[in-house]
């Protein structure tokens, strides 16, 4: 629960998914509607985000609690800092991952899901609307290997996004729309936007 007059709008998926393209544009649509409105990403820029950012770059790995820490530390810092106080200005708040994020990752190196949700809910608002943008992996992988170099070695190792991906679709929640991520970055728009229109418009 919270007292404020924003909303929170969360995009989830695999690495690959278009997430991150999707919400952006998804932000400069809703935006242009004339709708106040900040796009955020996790991890953060906090000291924590930074860490986790250095850590998955490389191939050096620490014990999960000590990386679910860095997790929750950077969450905490980007709600305090970001989130929390553009929510009572009334803003839209649109983030690219959040708690979900951490539950599937996590859960897929052995962590219990619900336990993880559990804890962030102690102190991270809720979503209004969670877009979950679901692609088969290998052809996240592809989109990776055409886009990127090196990068986030450590989360986008073929099995390891399976199990993320299956993660990602045990999530049941009411305010959670799955969208099909196989088309083009504009058809995958125009389904969250009709989503979106009928969540929040009468």
């Amino acid at each position: 629960m919270r007292s404020n007059l924003g909303r929170l709008i969360v995009f989830e998926g695999i690495d690959g998914s278009g997430k991150t393209t999707v919400s952006r544009l998804f932000h400069e649509y809703i935006k242009s509607k004339g709708i106040i409105s900040s796009w955020l990403r996790e991890p953060s820029d906090s000291k924590w985000g930074r860490k986790i950012r250095e850590l998955a770059n490389s191939h050096d790995s620490i014990p999960i609690k000590e990386e679910l820490s860095y997790f929750i530390n950077d969450r905490k810092w980007d709600i305090k800092n970001n989130i929390n106080p553009a929510l009572s200005q009334g803003k839209t708040v649109i983030l690219d991952r959040y708690y979900f994020s951490t539950a599937c990752y996590q859960g897929a190196r052995g962590l219990d899901m619900g336990t993880i949700i559990e804890e962030n809910l102690k102190f991270a608002p809720e979503p209004d609307l969670l877009f979950l943008i679901d692609i088969d992996v290998s052809t996240a992988l592809k989109r990776i290997e055409n886009s990127r170099e090196n990068e986030a070695i450590l989360f986008e190792k073929e099995n390891f996004l399976k199990k993320v991906r299956k993660n990602y679709l045990s999530l049941k929640y009411n305010y959670l729309k799955l969208i099909d991520g196989r088309g083009k970055i504009e058809e995958i728009l125009s389904l969250v936007i009709d989503e979106f229109n009928q969540f929040f418009l009468p």
